[in-house]
């Protein structure tokens, strides 16, 4: 009979080492981990009684102070003046000591940081655990290594850290411990059930931003799980969510004096394209950074003195992905109020023929719909979603005017009942005008610059003498992982 087993591992890059000391009280040596790069997770402590008396004692890193008498097996690590991890052993009131002939044999890993994050192919040896005929498949690629911790970045987690006191009750508690205990997790953001709309008692949600990622596995999700429940409160049930990606697309145009700047143009222009790239960087990425326009056209401004005039043009985009094979509803929430056209922008001044190109406030990438290729998504100004093609003679053909509904105040956008066989790139881009050029975020949101365009404008010669039309921003390289819509907002 032919049998087929299954089984998923997480797999931890890094080298093995060991180190050993002799515990001599006449002698005493301070017990260093020599080697740099050492996972402080994988240290482990085992205590041979003696050279002769083979009895072995296995000590675990203290966590928790309150918990520790003087029988308790446990170690406490430290960084040295030379950036390697010491381990100290208790006194018999604060932790189980250490006494003279103890063989001391440290365990651990050296790891190579983010050198290895992205990898995504994988061997083993000819044969694992006895078995030759088996197979690897792929579940995530490697992610989660990061370089050691800045000096400023302990300077910033220690007060916050110890505020904590390894417990769980304020929602302040997940974050903290959280970023504290997952080196893979850049940012945390959590908050209480009870804020949800509507709300759900019970339960505190954590939504994470992973290192060189946008999105936890499910295996560091489940990690995190497991780890908070043993210090939360009981009654209460922590659920990890994905962060929601916000992303702002930037035009800008910029009007210079070429007598007062030996730069050229197309230098000017690659300025101008680091600054946006250093807001977004700075300014963005993380939970609770708000993209405040008057600081992004002031960041770029410094970019040359010979610049008369900044000014920032900006739509916003969610992305998601659809079902090719199933009628789906979707709901895609932007958050914020949203330009009517019909509406009071007309009061104004902004109508379809001042955003040429531009359609009403809703536009898409490309999708097939009903065997047509090449369909878009536009609204008709009075709170509905069509979906279209532009047929040989440039004019807009629509295959339905009732593809779903758009609420300007709320900005929430709901695609009803739809089939949307294929669709361009690697997912369906919605994009909208905003009501307002200053963009907040809430909870597990997170703002990204992609699709920046910049134009610079001669005073001299009053014409357009350099233009960059995507700039390289981290909201251009993202990618999308759930198989379902990214932009709920708890």
């Amino acid at each position: 009979m032919l049998m087929a087993y299954s089984r998923q591992t997480f797999i931890t890059e890094g080298r093995p080492q060991n180190f050993r000391y002799t515990v001599s009280s006449l002698n005493p040596v301070s017990y260093v981990i020599p080697n740099e790069g050492v996972d402080s997770r994988s240290i482990t402590i085992q205590v041979q009684e003696s050279a002769s008396n083979t009895s072995i004692t296995t000590f675990t890193k203290a966590t928790n102070l309150t918990t520790v008498t003087g029988n308790s097996a446990v170690f406490f690590l430290e960084e040295n003046a030379d950036e390697r991890f010491e381990i100290f052993f208790g006194n018999n009131v604060l932790g189980k000591a250490v006494n003279d002939g103890n063989i001391i044999n440290i365990g651990y890993r050296i790891c190579n940081g983010s050198t290895t994050n992205g990898a995504n192919t994988f061997s083993a040896a000819s044969t694992l655990g006895g078995y030759s005929d088996y197979n690897i498949t792929l579940v995530d690629r490697a992610s989660g290594g990061i370089e050691k911790e800045t000096i400023q970045s302990i300077k910033f987690n220690a007060p916050k850290n110890y505020e904590t006191q390894n417990r769980a009750v304020t929602v302040k508690d997940y974050e903290n411990i959280t970023k504290a205990n997952f080196s893979f997790v850049q940012a945390a953001s959590a908050w209480g059930g009870e804020d949800n709309t509507p709300p759900i008692y019970g339960k505190v949600y954590i939504s994470c931003k992973p290192v060189n990622t946008l999105v936890l596995s499910d295996i560091q999700k489940t990690d995190i799980v497991e780890y908070l429940k043993q210090r939360n409160v009981v009654s209460v049930e922590p659920e990890i969510v994905d962060p929601t990606y916000l992303y702002v697309i930037p035009t800008v145009t910029v009007k210079y004096n070429p007598n007062i700047t030996s730069s050229s143009a197309t230098a000017l222009t690659d300025a101008i394209a680091t600054r946006i790239v250093n807001y977004e960087t700075i300014q963005l990425g993380i939970f609770g950074k708000d993209f405040i326009n008057s600081d992004f056209i002031k960041e770029i401004d410094r970019a040359s003195e010979s610049f008369t005039s900044v000014q920032s043009e900006l739509r916003l985009m969610k992305k998601f992905i659809p079902s090719t094979t199933t009628t789906s509803t979707y709901t895609i929430n932007f958050n914020r109020s949203l330009l009517n056209i019909t509406g009071g922008a007309i009061l104004r001044g902004i109508t379809p023929t001042s955003h040429p190109g531009r359609g009403l406030t809703v536009d898409s990438s490309s999708f097939t719909f009903g065997g047509q290729n090449g369909c878009k998504f536009d609204d008709d100004g009075f709170g509905n979603v069509r979906i279209y093609f532009v047929d040989s003679d440039g004019v807009r053909v629509y295959k339905t005017r009732s593809a779903g509904t758009i609420n300007y105040d709320t900005g929430v956008i709901v695609l009803k009942n739809l089939l949307i066989t294929a669709y361009q790139g690697s997912a369906l881009e919605i994009k909208v005008d905003p009501d307002a050029n200053d963009f907040n975020t809430i909870r597990n949101q997170i703002i990204l610059l992609t699709n920046a365009k910049i134009s610079l404008y001669n005073n001299q010669l009053q014409r357009t003498t350099s233009t960059l039309s995507n700039v390289n921003t981290q909201g251009n390289n993202t990618s999308i992982k759930e198989d379902a819509i990214l932009s709920t907002v708890f």
